[in-house]
């Protein structure tokens, strides 16, 4: 069982201004498909495909985003002009191995709250910006434990935490 060697890491900045003029930030990390000479331009595809996903999810600044092979730095942090957008806003992403049904968690910062279902914290995976989430993390992301089982969202959940 072969673990990832590939990672995907996004950072948002968050309305709260540090002293030295930049934002709070809050970040996430999940292994990805190898990323390969071979399929660098097809995972990079698919990067760019989850992250738009995560954008439509979200409401902080996009910071930085890294790759094993390609790293994305804003020139200029600056904290989001969205007040709303705090990093203890977090939407809580369920998964599991495909193969043998493990299960994984990872949060991501600045959640845009009006994507959730009315009456409910979670985001529906049917439809929507929740059905594009769930086609484009399932597209790349792969298990924490064995870098050849994809994995399967199970939901999208708000919290409210500081982690």
């Amino acid at each position: 069982m072969p673990l990832p060697s590939s990672f995907y890491l996004g950072v948002y900045g968050d309305n709260t201004e540090k002293p030295d003029g930049t934002p709070e930030t809050g970040s996430f990390r999940v292994p990805i498909t190898t990323v390969t000479a071979a399929n660098y331009t097809a995972v990079q595809t698919a990067l760019n495909d989850l992250q738009g996903a995560l954008n439509a999810i979200t409401i902080g600044d996009l910071q930085r985003t890294v790759t094993e092979s390609s790293i994305f730095n804003t020139a200029n942090p600056i904290p989001s002009t969205n007040p709303l957008a705090q990093r203890e806003n977090k939407y809580l992403l369920r998964y599991h191995d495909s193969i043998n049904g493990q299960k994984f968690r990872v949060s991501i910062p600045t959640a845009d709250l009006s994507v959730h279902m009315t009456n409910s914290e979670f985001i529906d995976l049917a439809s929507g910006a929740g059905a594009n989430l769930k086609t484009f993390f399932e597209a790349v992301v792969v298990s924490p434990n064995d870098a050849s089982h994809p994995v399967v969202l199970d939901s999208a959940q708000f919290v409210g935490r500081n982690s």
